[in-house]
């Protein structure tokens, strides 16, 4: 059977990818509200097992391809990714089928966990980075599946391109002041030298409050690794603190996880967090895949004071507990 394409992948087309590639018919089947990249769908298929399609809009090939190769590359070195059941990136939409992890996403749980589990969660997150940067480096930085296309010279730039998309998607939704992008760039420039003399070192940038899968207490497994970044591990880190700074979420968490990866929580942590506050920022009004991010004005305000704090503590030489980065 030939599977035929929507324009936009919807439940139809997991259904019928389902019932091509595994002979079973989904009985239950819903899309998980995020993802920026690709739809995905949670399944529970009628002989009882439970499946994740995750299917690519054409503009996104690319990443559902590299997701395939990173599986492939990380899994037999141990890190916790589901196994891949069934692959068609040949296909218009491209799609893998994957096995469903026991759990839920940290960010729905980490509140409810106990200071022990989060930590035992934290140091298993920690494993997977230091798997990860052993990998190879090309001596290039940011976002990319394979070393040598990672597409900047520098670390710094990378920072400074992050920085061009926030200004510009908060320009185009004129709910915040262009100024606070500013702001942080001037403290990026202040500490290029440093940031320059960073290796490009392979980490998973996306095991935040989402992707990382979590049940009973432990870490079940982690997802969407659609591919690499290049450059200061402290990165991640430091966009979970963010999610957790804005969710009033336990930060205590980050501090388990630079204390299992033998990091110090010093201005970099501070820095990077408030580069990605004014990411945070700029996704108010923007639309992800369908899915519209809210916006409110005691939400953009919180923002801004959180952005304050970190900016002062980014131009500190002296390290500061994490928890002093939370407003309360």
């Amino acid at each position: 059977m030939t599977i035929h394409p929507p324009q936009t992948p919807d439940a139809a087309l997991a259904r019928a990818i389902v019932a091509e590639t595994l002979g079973a018919e989904a009985i239950v089947l819903e899309r998980f509200a995020t993802g920026n990249h690709h739809y995905v769908y949670d399944c529970r298929l009628q002989d009882g097992r439970a499946v994740v399609v995750r299917i690519a809009d054409p503009r996104n090939r690319a990443f559902m391809v590299a997701a395939a190769e990173c599986s492939d590359l990380l899994r037999p070195l141990g890190v916790p990714l589901p196994a891949i059941l069934a692959r068609g990136l040949a296909d218009a939409r491209a799609y893998l089928v994957l096995a469903r992890l026991p759990g839920t996403d940290l960010g729905h749980v980490i509140g409810a966990l106990s200071r022990a589990e989060r930590a035992g969660i934290a140091a298993d997150v920690a494993r997977a980075d230091a798997i990860a940067a052993a990998l190879p480096s090309a001596g290039r930085y940011g976002f990319a599946a394979r070393p040598e296309a990672a597409p900047h010279p520098s670390w710094s730039a990378v920072l400074h391109a992050s920085l061009d998309r926030s200004r510009r998607r908060i320009a185009q939704a004129e709910l915040m002041d262009v100024a606070c992008v500013e702001r942080v760039r001037t403290a990026v420039r202040a500490r290029a030298a440093a940031l320059d003399a960073q290796p490009a070192t392979c980490f998973l940038h996306d095991t935040t409050t989402k992707n990382v899968i979590v049940h009973l207490g432990r870490l079940s497994g982690i997802v969407d690794v659609d591919d690499f970044c290049y450059g200061d591990p402290l990165f991640v880190p430091a966009l979970t603190l963010m999610s957790l700074l804005n969710t009033r979420g336990p930060v205590d968490y980050v501090a388990a996880w630079l204390d299992a990866a033998g990091v110090p929580a010093d201005w970099r942590l501070a820095l990077y967090t408030a580069l990605f506050c004014v990411d945070f920022m700029a996704e108010h009004g923007q639309t992800f895949n369908g899915n519209v991010k809210p916006s409110r004005p005691e939400d953009r305000a919180r923002l801004a004071a959180i952005l304050a704090r970190l900016l002062a503590a980014a131009g500190s030489d002296h390290s500061a507990p994490i928890a002093s980065l939370a407003l309360d």
